[in-house]
């Protein structure tokens, strides 16, 4: 018998009220404001603060943005939206810090934290607590998780490293040289490079997180590396903000002339800190100075927030979660955790740079934008392709 989503909802949500009733989660028919835990990390495990602090600004700047603009509009279903920050340590959370959130806050849907783990993570954690909530994720992302529970709203390497390529054209096939992160989602990115780059590498470094008495960034060996082999093009997937040291301890050593460097994730705040002689090329989904007129006013509205002084495409994607948090829940009639996994699935959102789609397995199809910056300036579209698929790795 076809079950629809609305009898759907109603029974997930007495199997969550049933939950409640043991790990004290409270009841959906509960219709106080609708808490969303956001999982941030104010430093690394080291106390150093370079590792995530321009992430954690900017999406604090765009859950801040949706979350003012959902109560202005009258909340969720006459729910308004609190979020409750908490602070993950710098890794993905502990198991105390999600049952803290979902059991004791009585948070009916999480903002996974910067590292591609933190789904994965979450969801583990999330099931010792017997309370599913929808896990939005915000950062970009290997594409090789497909939870029942989490929805991606960052692109994927796969929608990240083909525009680079096709953009490029002859270019790609100089002799490439990719660094990675050794997490194993940085690996994972490591693995599908291998492939997706065009012709033999001349290296590959898996970099690490700097340990304590390091500082953050270090990259002059690598790209030392990466010259004396004679590479020309050097991509970059290390997700953390400090990745831009790599382009410019290039110059700094002398060694920058004549190649390129393509970044995975990359923002305004990076493209702020690029040296004179410095250039990069990336993919994102979302540029502030694009002139649409639907950029610009997202940009203006984000400039009204605490630290919207800039605005990245980690502030939008985290902006666009949350506002697919309250599409998903008015879709399906519920302003709960079981409204809002019911109608994620499959959730179309127009979002300032076009239509986002999720697929089947949680991922985006959406627009994505090749763009090019140098030294101290800011991120330029040379390109912008209209729906991209996620090529998610279920």
């Amino acid at each position: 018998m076809a079950v629809t989503r609305r009898e759907f909802v109603v029974g997930a949500g007495t199997a969550l009220a049933a939950a409640g009733t043991l790990t004290g989660f409270p009841a959906i028919a509960q219709r106080g404001p609708l808490k969303v835990g956001v999982f941030i990390s104010e430093v690394d495990a080291q106390g150093v603060d370079e590792l995530v602090g321009p992430y954690v600004s900017q999406m604090r700047v765009g859950l801040g943005l949706a979350a003012s603009e959902i109560n202005a509009m009258g909340g969720i279903l006459g729910r308004p939206v609190e979020l409750m920050y908490r602070d993950d340590g710098g890794s993905p959370p502990s198991q105390a810090a999600t049952t803290a959130l979902i059991v004791e806050q009585g948070c009916e849907a999480i903002v996974s934290g910067f590292l591609m783990a933190s789904p994965r993570v979450i969801t583990l954690r999330m099931r010792a607590s017997h309370a599913p909530v929808p896990v939005v994720h915000g950062m970009w992302t290997d594409g090789s998780y497909c939870g029942p529970i989490v929805k991606h709203f960052a692109p994927t390497a796969r929608q990240i490293v083909p525009p680079i390529r096709a953009y490029l054209g002859d270019d790609f096939h100089a002799r490439p040289f990719s660094i990675s992160n050794w997490t194993p989602s940085g690996r994972r990115v490591s693995e599908y490079l291998y492939g997706a780059l065009g012709g033999a590498h001349t290296g590959d470094a898996l970099v690490t997180t700097p340990v304590l008495g390091h500082h953050p960034g270090e990259y002059r060996g690598v790209v030392r590396w990466a010259h004396e082999v004679e590479s020309n093009i050097i991509w970059n997937a290390d997700p953390r903000p400090y990745a831009v040291n790599a382009v410019n301890q290039a110059v700094e050593l002398g060694v920058a002339e004549g190649k390129l460097f393509a970044h995975l994730d990359f923002s305004e705040w990076q493209a702020s800190q690029l040296v004179p002689g410095a250039s990069i090329i990336t993919c994102v989904p979302f540029v502030a100075s694009d002139p649409s007129p639907a950029v610009q006013d997202f940009v203006s509205r984000a400039k009204t927030m605490p630290g919207g002084e800039l605005v990245t495409h980690v502030a939008f994607t985290h902006y666009n979660a949350l506002m697919a948090l309250k599409a998903a829940m008015e879709r399906s009639g519920e302003a709960s955790a079981a409204g809002g996994l019911a109608g994620l699935d499959g959730l179309t959102i127009e979002t300032a740079t076009g239509p986002l789609t999720l697929d089947a397995g949680g991922y985006p199809t959406m627009p994505m934008f090749v763009a090019t910056a140098e030294g101290g300036g800011q991120l330029h579209v040379v390109q912008k392709i209209d729906q991209i698929e996620s090529g998610a790795t279920c």
